[in-house]
């Protein structure tokens, strides 16, 4: 393997690591959790998706048991995230919006991100010629840490709820997927971190929504 491509590799995990640990941590400090709490959720956010489609492979001990180093990464980000916070702790709860558009950014940076990693992992595990479980492996190291976060807080997931969320991290890894043979990998890899990024980002932009049923919406069936 081209060791620029490692290289480029290491970053995207590191850079991912760091977003989705601010994400997470950001949550935490929205739901008023302690310093241990905020520390977990950008733990959990940050390599929980990672962890379980480690466990769906068959990796045993996980590999963020057995490279500790992101771990630590979550957790120190998390913790500087929670100081900043405590520092401007008078008037933190009173720009709310604009924290949540910051946040927006890193999970959606954090989500490209680890969709990418995700198929890559499927692919390096012997399943290149599998789409779907590749895709839907960068699916869930995208979207399974949030997952888990949301449900420790006790939210609807994000994934289920929020604005073209899991779409993108399926085009994205698709996309990845595809190209990663007729073009270079690492254009690949940014051609789909790039891709989930903007989705959402317009997403939020455009306010672009799956179809649901909302309450106001609802009529009497007829007879």
């Amino acid at each position: 393997m081209n060791t620029l491509t490692e290289t480029l590799f290491t970053v995207l995990e590191a850079v991912g690591t760091v977003a989705f640990a601010v994400s997470g941590a950001t949550v935490a400090l929205q739901r008023r959790l302690d310093v241990f709490g905020v520390m977990l959720l950008g733990l959990t956010t940050a390599l929980g998706g990672g962890c379980i489609r480690d466990l769906l492979l068959g990796r045993t001990p996980p590999v963020m048991f057995s490279q500790p180093l992101y771990a630590i990464v979550a957790i120190a980000t998390s913790l500087i995230v929670f100081l900043l916070a405590w520092e401007w702790r008078i008037g933190f709860f009173g720009h709310m919006v604009l924290i949540d558009r910051v946040n927006n950014i890193f999970d959606a940076l954090g989500l490209g991100v680890f969709t990418v990693i995700g198929v890559r992992a499927g692919v390096a595990a012997g399943y290149g010629e599998n789409a779907f479980l590749c895709v839907f492996l960068g699916l869930l190291t995208g979207v399974g840490g949030g997952v888990l976060r949301d449900m420790m807080s006790r939210e609807i997931p994000m994934v289920l709820c929020r604005r073209v969320y899991a779409i993108a991290s399926i085009i994205g890894g698709a996309a990845y997927f595809l190209l990663r043979t007729p073009l270079q990998e690492s254009t690949a890899a940014l051609t789909g971190v790039i891709l989930v990024f903007a989705i959402r980002m317009l997403a939020t932009h455009y306010r672009w929504s799956l179809p649901r049923i909302s309450e106001d919406q609802q009529t009497e069936p007829k007879k």
